[in-house]
């Protein structure tokens, strides 16, 4: 007996050496009282894998008349624990898990380890708005160009819970005005003024309260009368500048405010609450729970409330994009182009050169974006790429993004010479030629007309009539022979034989 003792305990050894186990725990908490939570544990070996083999978990928890669980199964285990509202208040809880590995045929359990959660009950429903444009979810900043969709998103197992509750609605207000109500947790609005801060508010009510049949008054002798209590369901008024509540969506009620059913409370002639009546705001006095600052808390075992609220800031999106600017350039010429656009502020862009003619699909984005204080910037840069270039400019701000393109088309010209290079010098030489043709010819015509007489003179001869006379005597010799001259005379002047020319020829 002593021996198999030892060799249990042997093989026990073993089994703790070879595996090795940690617990995940995990739970939906936190929930509205009266809704199922659950929670998982599953055993995970050395590897952060399911570890294979049976295990016993052994749940406990604090909550009244719900006990513990002891079950046999794989390495994953779930226990929902559903609270009754009748017996438990909301607060909070601890459940505890205690995991053994089943060896041995299931004779022994080795001791996996335990781990503890804290659930959080509420007294509401949990959950938030979830607010979209264009199937993109907004956080903070809307865009005025497009209707904001407001959904509430609630808790799986809250939204398990009152999915039993023959009425659910929901009550939607934007800056304390009353909007109606609808049955899909869905409202549409939409804000047409940029740069302005809105708080927007929802709340959700869950009537458990059943619907009562119709009566039926007892037949008489003279006429039959049938009655159904039921609530008539009218349009509902909305202000001229407020999106209506999608009529398409079979699910989704309209109610005029005098039909609406009204949440646990009474009138409040204090109410801050306003509503749009014939397109003009006035009172609704009416006490809705949470709504506006309001200090009521609704109480009623029959129905569940959820508040949920949210603040958001309207921006205008990007718009007008005006890109100027030359598209043709020539090799090596600066590209120039200058981007305008409009649109609220916190605006980022960056620009993206793109070889080739490249199509804008819309989903391009880059690394870093450099803030702009004015949609107002130039590009410039050298393109030294001899092709078409398309410039691909993004600009976003909080609620936008928008893409845009241009083609720039780089061109290189050929070197030619000047026409003046050219032209000058072959002017110049014709006028060469045509000169020196022309003084030939002139020369050849005109050469026979030229006689060149040439004087002989001999000073070694001696006339006597060339004697020297002074002044006075030529003078008195030429009056004389002026006043002694026969001017019948026709003769040619005796000139010495010293003074006659020769021909050149």
């Amino acid at each position: 007996m002593a021996f198999r003792i030892s060799v249990v305990l042997i093989l026990l050894g073993l089994c703790s050496d070879v595996f090795s186990y940690h617990l995940n725990m995990s739970c939906d908490s936190p929930t509205v009282l009266g809704a199922t939570i659950n929670c998982t544990t599953s055993v995970i070996d050395d590897s952060d894998n399911l570890a294979s083999g049976n295990f016993r978990y052994t749940w406990i928890t604090d909550f009244l008349h719900v006990g513990k669980r002891v079950i046999e199964t794989g390495p994953t285990d779930t226990w929902n624990i559903t609270y009754d509202m009748s017996l438990n208040n909301a607060g909070t809880f601890v459940v505890r898990v205690e995991v053994c590995e089943l060896i041995m045929l299931g004779i022994i359990c080795s001791s996996v380890g335990s781990m503890g959660n804290i659930l959080i009950v509420t007294d509401t429903l949990n959950g938030k708005i979830v607010t979209t444009q264009s199937k993109t979810e907004r956080d903070t900043f809307v865009s005025v160009a497009e209707p904001l969709q407001n959904i509430i998103s609630l808790k799986s197992a809250d939204r398990d819970f009152i999915s039993g509750a023959p009425t659910v609605l929901s009550y939607w207000f934007v800056d304390c005005i009353y909007y109606g109500i609808t049955t899909d947790f869905r409202y549409d609005h939409n804000f047409t003024k940029p740069n302005e801060s809105h708080y927007i508010e929802a709340l959700v009510m869950a009537d458990f309260t059943p619907i009562p049949p119709p009566t039926t008054q007892a037949p008489s002798t003279t006429t039959t009368t049938t009655t159904t209590t039921t609530i008539k369901p009218t349009s509902l008024r909305l202000p001229n500048n407020t999106a209506p509540v999608n009529s398409t969506t079979p699910q989704r009620i309209k109610r005029d405010a005098a039909a609406t059913p009204e949440p646990t409370g009474t009138r409040n002639n204090t109410s801050k609450i306003k509503m749009w009546q014939n397109g003009t705001l006035v009172p609704y006095n009416v006490s809705f729970p949470y709504i506006c600052n309001n200090t009521n808390v609704a109480m009623d075992d029959k129905k569940r409330y959820g508040y949920f609220h949210k603040s958001v800031k309207t921006k205008a999106p990007i718009s007008g994009i005006n890109i100027s600017g030359t598209n043709w350039l020539r090799y090596g010429e600066l590209l120039d182009l200058n981007v305008k656009c409009s649109g609220s502020d916190q605006m980022s862009h960056c620009v993206l050169f793109k070889p080739g003619i490249y199509n804008v699909t819309g989903n391009e984005t880059c690394r870093n974006y450099e803030p702009l204080n004015v949609c107002d910037f130039p590009i410039k840069r050298f393109l030294m790429v001899e092709e078409k270039n398309t410039i691909v400019i993004i600009i976003k701000n909080d609620v936008s993004i928008k893409v845009s393109s241009v083609t720039v088309t780089v061109y290189k010209v050929k070197p030619q010479a000047q026409l003046s290079v050219i032209v000058v010098p072959v002017a110049f030489s014709l006028v060469a030629v045509v000169t020196i043709v022309f003084g030939v010819a002139y020369y050849l015509q005109n050469r026979s007309r030229i006689i060149v007489e040439v004087a002989d003179f001999d000073f070694g001869q001696q006339y006597t009539d060339m004697e020297y006379k002074t002044f006075k005597e030529r003078l008195r010799d030429s009056i004389v022979n002026a006043f002694t001259r026969d001017p019948s005379t026709s003769e040619a002047p005796n000139w010495p034989p010293g003074h006659k020319y020769g021909s050149m020829t």
